[in-house]
């Protein structure tokens, strides 16, 4: 009777532990940055490579505004963090068989990895590579006593944008007021006693983005532009 007690016991550990994999709420870890470094593990820190089907959190730690970290795979999951975002962000997906991917959205071909999940088909179908990201756009963001612009970098006002990663020079050359900058995403402003360069990176998402200045004398009409 001691011995079937104990094989008992035994085999009910075993189903215990084997159903732990993939139970709701398993934590992973991810990291992106500084640099061009991504990456997903699991306890102790070993790379995950296979994981069994169930519900995840993934909790990322982005420690770049040049990067983000993107999830893409079966099952309609596409979870990410924003590119100009610095700090931990918590994911969560349920992850189904099949071979899933992780990247940044900025960089793909430079900082991506993938792991699979349960029994893959035989023959599965080749995971797309994420689309190359289009360049990011340059603009200059210029307050003069007189007057607030925003034009490329070849001087074209601009009027509309796409949303995606912008690189923003803005010459604040005014010594009585600030540089806003609000909307489609974006929350920026230098000082009203700031007086010099300062470049700005950001991701841009639909929306109308406005830019102004909060000089009172003269008052200085700023512009909207259009995101989509």
């Amino acid at each position: 009777m001691t011995i079937f007690r104990a094989l008992t016991t035994l085999i009910g550990a075993s189903l215990v532990l084997a159903g732990v994999a993939g139970a709701d709420g398993t934590e992973l870890q991810g990291s992106v940055g500084p640099g061009f470094a991504i990456a997903l593990s699991g306890a102790g820190g070993a790379a995950v490579t296979h994981l069994d089907p169930g519900s995840y959190t993934f909790v990322v730690a982005d420690k770049s505004n040049e990067h983000n970290f993107h999830l893409q795979g079966p099952g309609g999951v596409n979870v990410s963090t924003g590119v100009d975002e610095i700090g931990t962000k918590t994911l969560a997906a349920k992850l189904v068989d099949g071979k899933y991917t992780f990247f940044c959205d900025v960089h793909p071909s430079l900082m991506a990895g993938d792991f699979t999940v349960g029994t893959p088909p035989a023959d599965p179908t080749p995971t797309p590579k994420p689309p190359a990201a289009s360049p990011a756009a340059k603009l200059v963001l210029k307050l003069t006593p007189t007057a607030i612009t925003l034009t490329t970098s070849a001087g074209t006002p601009v009027k509309t944008l796409s949303a995606g990663a912008a690189v923003i020079t803005v010459r604040d050359l005014s010594k009585s007021g600030a540089v806003k900058l609000r909307g489609a995403g974006v929350g920026k402003s230098t000082t009203a006693a700031f007086v010099g360069t300062v470049t700005w990176r950001v991701s841009l998402s639909s929306g109308t983005l406005v830019y102004s200045s909060d000089a009172r004398k003269p008052s200085l009409a700023g512009g909207r532009v259009k995101v989509s």
